[in-house]
């Protein structure tokens, strides 16, 4: 638990992004720059392999594999 007094603060807004992002857009495309959150940690990197329920992003020479929910940008 974070003893930071904007972490609540900064995890409701995230959330609250993360809940009025539409479902059902299009997959980002190979190449796009995406951010998102996983498991409550953010990143950001560039996709490598995108297919309904599963996209592939590198982030600083490693792969993480995300689905479509946890991208927010």
């Amino acid at each position: 638990m974070s003893t930071d007094p904007h972490h609540a603060e900064y995890a409701a807004a995230a959330a609250a992004i993360h809940d009025q992002t539409p479902r059902g857009c299009r997959l980002p495309a190979v190449g796009d720059w995406v951010s998102g959150f996983s498991g409550r940690k953010p990143w950001q990197g560039r996709v490598q392999q995108a297919e309904p329920g599963r996209i592939v992003v590198e982030i600083d020479g490693a792969w993480l594999v995300v689905s479509e929910e946890d991208i927010t940008g």
